[in-house]
């Protein structure tokens, strides 16, 4: 797909196609997540939530661990050496 750079004020733009912003389920306001590869010349457009999702789930997770071994947790020694 190809598109033209624009000026809008004293910006230079790309503007997309409504159908593309559609698909990426993007909004007026979204964060994108830009990514400049000079050395293949691309510039990358990316949804940022796909990454927010993984660090929610991580997080999700620990706290589960957390929960689930907290008595566990609560009874070891910082002072204690490790037995290796």
């Amino acid at each position: 797909m190809k598109r033209k750079i624009v000026r809008v004020g004293a910006s230079l733009c790309i503007l997309l196609p409504k159908d593309v912003i559609k698909t990426m389920e993007w909004d007026f306001g979204d964060p994108i997540d830009l990514i400049l590869d000079e050395e293949n010349e691309k510039v990358i457009l990316r949804n940022p939530r796909e990454e927010d999702e993984k660090q929610k789930t991580y997080l999700e997770e620990f706290a589960k661990f957390h929960e689930d071994y907290k008595d566990v947790l609560l009874e070891i020694d910082p002072e204690e050496e490790l037995v290796r």
